[in-house]
Protein backbone atom coordinates (compact mmCIF):
# COMPACT_ATOMS: atom_id res chain seq x y z
CA UNK A 1 0.00 0.00 0.00
CA UNK A 2 0.60 3.37 -0.08
CA UNK A 3 3.07 4.86 2.52
CA UNK A 4 5.43 7.86 3.87
CA UNK A 5 9.07 8.15 4.28
CA UNK A 6 10.08 8.99 7.82
CA UNK A 7 10.09 12.93 7.91
CA UNK A 8 9.15 15.62 9.57
CA UNK A 9 9.75 20.02 10.09
CA UNK A 10 11.88 18.76 12.92
CA UNK A 11 14.71 17.11 10.73
CA UNK A 12 13.93 19.75 7.50
CA UNK A 13 13.22 16.90 4.57
CA UNK A 14 10.85 16.91 2.36
CA UNK A 15 7.80 14.59 2.96
CA UNK A 16 7.81 12.49 0.24
CA UNK A 17 5.18 10.08 -0.51
CA UNK A 18 5.79 6.03 -1.92
CA UNK A 19 3.85 3.94 -3.75
CA UNK A 20 4.90 0.14 -3.28
CA UNK A 21 8.96 0.34 -3.40
CA UNK A 22 12.16 -0.06 -1.40
CA UNK A 23 15.55 0.75 -1.80
CA UNK A 24 17.87 -2.24 -1.46
CA UNK A 25 21.90 -2.42 -2.34
CA UNK A 26 22.92 -5.08 -5.23
CA UNK A 27 26.21 -6.67 -5.22
CA UNK A 28 27.26 -5.01 -8.65
CA UNK A 29 24.88 -2.73 -8.91
CA UNK A 30 24.48 -0.87 -5.57
CA UNK A 31 21.90 0.53 -4.48
CA UNK A 32 18.33 -0.33 -6.96
CA UNK A 33 14.27 0.88 -6.86
CA UNK A 34 12.70 -2.71 -6.35
CA UNK A 35 8.98 -2.48 -6.74
CA UNK A 36 6.81 -4.18 -3.77
CA UNK A 37 3.48 -4.07 -5.56
CA UNK A 38 2.00 -4.23 -9.16
CA UNK A 39 1.86 -1.40 -11.46
CA UNK A 40 -0.56 -0.46 -13.97
CA UNK A 41 0.87 1.82 -16.92
CA UNK A 42 0.40 5.52 -15.79
CA UNK A 43 0.37 4.10 -11.97
CA UNK A 44 2.39 7.08 -9.87
CA UNK A 45 5.36 5.70 -8.35
CA UNK A 46 6.54 8.16 -6.50
CA UNK A 47 6.07 12.46 -5.64
CA UNK A 48 9.20 13.73 -4.15
CA UNK A 49 9.57 17.49 -3.27
CA UNK A 50 13.30 18.47 -3.52
CA UNK A 51 15.26 18.62 -0.59
CA UNK A 52 17.60 21.43 -2.08
CA UNK A 53 17.40 24.10 -4.98
CA UNK A 54 18.96 26.51 -6.40
CA UNK A 55 18.72 28.92 -9.37
CA UNK A 56 19.60 27.35 -13.03
CA UNK A 57 22.21 30.70 -13.56
CA UNK A 58 23.88 30.18 -10.60
CA UNK A 59 25.64 27.08 -9.12
CA UNK A 60 27.40 28.89 -6.26
CA UNK A 61 23.52 28.70 -4.67
CA UNK A 62 23.79 24.63 -4.30
CA UNK A 63 27.01 25.67 -1.61
CA UNK A 64 25.24 28.16 0.16
CA UNK A 65 21.73 25.75 -0.04
CA UNK A 66 23.60 23.27 1.34
CA UNK A 67 25.47 24.98 4.27
CA UNK A 68 22.43 26.50 5.45
CA UNK A 69 20.26 23.22 5.12
CA UNK A 70 19.50 20.86 8.33
CA UNK A 71 21.98 18.04 9.51
CA UNK A 72 19.31 15.57 7.91
CA UNK A 73 19.10 17.14 4.72
CA UNK A 74 23.13 17.85 4.28
CA UNK A 75 23.20 13.88 5.09
CA UNK A 76 20.44 13.00 2.24
CA UNK A 77 22.71 14.75 -0.50
CA UNK A 78 25.52 13.89 0.48
CA UNK A 79 24.26 10.10 0.17
CA UNK A 80 23.76 10.64 -3.58
CA UNK A 81 25.42 8.62 -6.10
CA UNK A 82 28.90 10.74 -6.94
CA UNK A 83 30.72 7.87 -8.59
CA UNK A 84 34.62 8.16 -9.07
CA UNK A 85 36.43 9.50 -12.19
CA UNK A 86 37.60 6.22 -13.56
CA UNK A 87 33.88 4.80 -13.19
CA UNK A 88 32.85 2.35 -16.26
CA UNK A 89 36.47 3.66 -18.33
CA UNK A 90 37.74 -0.30 -18.06
CA UNK A 91 34.43 -1.44 -19.88
CA UNK A 92 35.62 0.89 -22.57
CA UNK A 93 36.80 -1.65 -25.47
CA UNK A 94 37.89 1.37 -27.97
CA UNK A 95 41.64 2.53 -27.17
CA UNK A 96 40.44 5.82 -28.79
CA UNK A 97 37.12 6.17 -27.38
CA UNK A 98 38.81 5.44 -23.83
CA UNK A 99 41.81 8.38 -24.13
CA UNK A 100 38.61 10.37 -25.62
CA UNK A 101 36.14 9.68 -22.32
CA UNK A 102 39.24 10.58 -19.80
CA UNK A 103 39.96 13.88 -21.34
CA UNK A 104 36.73 14.96 -21.28
CA UNK A 105 36.36 13.96 -17.33
CA UNK A 106 39.43 15.59 -17.03
CA UNK A 107 38.45 19.09 -18.73
CA UNK A 108 35.03 18.64 -16.73
CA UNK A 109 36.93 17.91 -13.45
CA UNK A 110 39.08 20.76 -13.77
CA UNK A 111 35.91 23.26 -14.04
CA UNK A 112 34.58 21.96 -10.85
CA UNK A 113 37.73 22.33 -9.51
CA UNK A 114 38.42 25.71 -10.35
CA UNK A 115 35.03 26.88 -8.83
CA UNK A 116 35.28 25.30 -5.63
CA UNK A 117 38.69 26.57 -4.87
CA UNK A 118 37.39 30.11 -5.81
CA UNK A 119 34.10 29.56 -3.60
CA UNK A 120 35.96 27.99 -0.36
CA UNK A 121 38.23 31.40 0.15
CA UNK A 122 35.27 32.33 1.81
CA UNK A 123 35.09 29.68 4.40
CA UNK A 124 37.42 28.40 6.85
CA UNK A 125 38.71 24.85 6.99
CA UNK A 126 41.53 23.19 4.66
CA UNK A 127 38.72 20.90 3.38
CA UNK A 128 36.13 23.69 2.24
CA UNK A 129 37.40 22.78 -1.39
CA UNK A 130 36.88 19.27 -1.18
CA UNK A 131 33.56 19.29 0.11
CA UNK A 132 32.54 21.82 -2.56
CA UNK A 133 33.83 20.10 -5.25
CA UNK A 134 32.25 16.86 -4.43
CA UNK A 135 28.80 18.89 -4.26
CA UNK A 136 29.40 19.95 -7.78
CA UNK A 137 29.89 16.93 -8.58
CA UNK A 138 26.29 15.31 -6.90
CA UNK A 139 24.61 18.15 -8.58
CA UNK A 140 26.02 17.10 -12.19
CA UNK A 141 25.03 13.66 -11.48
CA UNK A 142 22.04 13.99 -9.55
CA UNK A 143 19.92 17.86 -10.62
CA UNK A 144 17.17 18.22 -12.22
CA UNK A 145 15.88 21.15 -13.43
CA UNK A 146 12.18 22.73 -13.01
CA UNK A 147 11.49 26.19 -14.85
CA UNK A 148 14.35 28.83 -13.59
CA UNK A 149 15.33 26.12 -11.07
CA UNK A 150 17.28 23.19 -10.09
CA UNK A 151 16.97 20.72 -7.51
CA UNK A 152 17.96 17.31 -5.85
CA UNK A 153 15.89 14.61 -4.81
CA UNK A 154 17.11 12.07 -2.78
CA UNK A 155 14.91 9.36 -2.99
CA UNK A 156 13.81 9.60 -6.58
CA UNK A 157 17.95 9.58 -6.97
CA UNK A 158 17.93 6.37 -6.17
CA UNK A 159 15.91 4.85 -9.36
CA UNK A 160 18.77 3.47 -11.98
CA UNK A 161 18.78 4.12 -15.78
CA UNK A 162 17.76 2.00 -18.51
CA UNK A 163 17.66 2.59 -22.07
CA UNK A 164 14.34 0.82 -22.09
CA UNK A 165 12.72 1.96 -18.98
CA UNK A 166 9.65 0.82 -17.62
CA UNK A 167 8.92 4.63 -15.53
CA UNK A 168 8.67 8.21 -17.01
CA UNK A 169 9.92 10.80 -14.75
CA UNK A 170 8.65 14.91 -14.71
CA UNK A 171 8.54 17.93 -12.75
CA UNK A 172 5.84 19.76 -11.40
CA UNK A 173 4.82 23.20 -10.29
CA UNK A 174 7.28 24.06 -7.27
CA UNK A 175 9.04 21.30 -8.58
CA UNK A 176 7.72 17.85 -7.11
CA UNK A 177 9.32 15.15 -9.21
CA UNK A 178 6.89 12.59 -10.10
CA UNK A 179 7.69 9.32 -11.00
CA UNK A 180 5.05 6.82 -13.04
CA UNK A 181 4.95 3.86 -14.72
CA UNK A 182 5.37 3.71 -18.46
CA UNK A 183 4.62 0.16 -18.95
CA UNK A 184 3.21 -3.00 -16.21
CA UNK A 185 5.64 -3.14 -13.65
CA UNK A 186 5.32 -6.52 -11.62
CA UNK A 187 6.36 -7.00 -7.64
CA UNK A 188 10.31 -7.68 -7.60
CA UNK A 189 11.01 -5.72 -10.63
CA UNK A 190 13.44 -3.23 -10.68
CA UNK A 191 12.24 0.42 -11.47
CA UNK A 192 13.94 2.19 -14.12
CA UNK A 193 14.05 5.81 -15.74
CA UNK A 194 15.90 7.30 -18.49
CA UNK A 195 19.02 9.51 -17.66
CA UNK A 196 18.69 10.48 -21.77
CA UNK A 197 16.59 12.44 -23.72
CA UNK A 198 16.64 12.70 -27.25
CA UNK A 199 18.54 9.61 -28.00
CA UNK A 200 15.72 6.71 -28.81
CA UNK A 201 16.74 6.95 -32.61
CA UNK A 202 20.85 7.23 -32.04
CA UNK A 203 22.97 4.04 -31.39
CA UNK A 204 24.25 1.72 -28.24
CA UNK A 205 27.82 3.42 -28.83
CA UNK A 206 26.17 6.80 -29.04
CA UNK A 207 24.19 6.89 -26.17
CA UNK A 208 27.27 4.84 -23.89
CA UNK A 209 29.07 7.22 -24.75
CA UNK A 210 26.98 10.17 -23.60
CA UNK A 211 26.37 8.44 -19.95
CA UNK A 212 29.92 7.74 -19.74
CA UNK A 213 30.98 11.37 -20.20
CA UNK A 214 28.24 13.15 -18.47
CA UNK A 215 26.97 10.63 -16.13
CA UNK A 216 30.43 8.68 -15.35
CA UNK A 217 29.12 5.15 -16.15
CA UNK A 218 29.07 2.16 -18.85
CA UNK A 219 25.72 1.34 -19.88
CA UNK A 220 24.45 -2.39 -19.62
CA UNK A 221 20.97 -2.47 -19.70
CA UNK A 222 18.75 -4.89 -21.63
CA UNK A 223 18.86 -3.03 -24.69
CA UNK A 224 22.49 -2.27 -24.95
CA UNK A 225 23.17 -5.67 -24.17
CA UNK A 226 21.78 -6.66 -26.63
CA UNK A 227 23.90 -7.95 -30.03
CA UNK A 228 21.59 -5.56 -32.42
CA UNK A 229 21.19 -2.24 -30.73
CA UNK A 230 21.41 0.81 -32.83
CA UNK A 231 18.31 3.48 -33.59
CA UNK A 232 15.08 2.81 -32.74
CA UNK A 233 12.32 2.92 -29.55
CA UNK A 234 10.34 5.33 -28.23
CA UNK A 235 11.15 8.14 -25.23
CA UNK A 236 9.17 8.60 -21.90
CA UNK A 237 5.64 9.84 -22.31
CA UNK A 238 7.41 13.17 -20.05
CA UNK A 239 10.86 13.86 -18.55
CA UNK A 240 12.44 16.16 -16.13
CA UNK A 241 15.52 18.09 -17.97
CA UNK A 242 18.80 18.51 -16.22
CA UNK A 243 20.07 21.44 -18.03
CA UNK A 244 20.56 24.51 -15.90
CA UNK A 245 21.39 27.46 -17.91
CA UNK A 246 24.97 29.13 -17.27
CA UNK A 247 27.94 27.65 -19.17
CA UNK A 248 29.52 25.98 -16.39
CA UNK A 249 25.89 23.67 -15.28
CA UNK A 250 25.62 23.61 -19.12
CA UNK A 251 28.63 21.65 -19.53
CA UNK A 252 27.98 19.50 -16.57
CA UNK A 253 24.07 18.32 -17.13
CA UNK A 254 22.36 16.77 -20.00
CA UNK A 255 18.29 16.40 -20.48
CA UNK A 256 16.81 13.41 -18.90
Amino acid sequence: GDFLTPSSPANGLPMATQKGFHIEHVVGQGRIMRASRRYEPGDTVLREPPCLTWPHDDAEQLISSFMCASADVQAAVLDMAAPDADAGLSCIVSDHARMEAVAERAARSAERSSLAARMAEAYDGPRAADLFEHLLLIGDINAHAFGKRAGLFPIAAKANHSCSPNCGHSTRVGGEMHYFATCTIEAGDEIVISYLDQLWSTTREERRRVLLTQKLFYCTCPRCSRADSGGGGQPPPSRASLTPSTQLWDRYCTAW
